[in-house]
């Protein structure tokens, strides 16, 4: 083998380990992007909850102080 074939192999092979390298490491990338979507689906499915049951709260709430206006006008009428 030639000295020219010598170094293409070389640097060949140099190429081919950068590639896998790369390969993983964009292999890692993706599962860790993958984990924190899961655990921001699970964060917004509370969140989600979260806000509902607010909701639920306030429309209660809305409800009673209506009832008490309704009280106090006809105290004041």
């Amino acid at each position: 083998m030639g000295e020219l074939q010598g170094h293409s192999m070389a640097a060949l092979e140099r190429l081919c380990a950068h590639y896998e390298q790369e390969q993983r490491r964009q292999g890692e990338q993706i599962a860790a992007l993958t984990q924190r979507i899961e655990r921001q689906d699970a964060e917004s499915e509370t969140l989600r909850r979260r806000i509902e049951r607010l909701d639920g709260l306030v429309t209660a709430l809305a409800q009673d102080y209506e009832t008490l206006a309704e009280m106090l006008r006809g105290l004041w009428t």
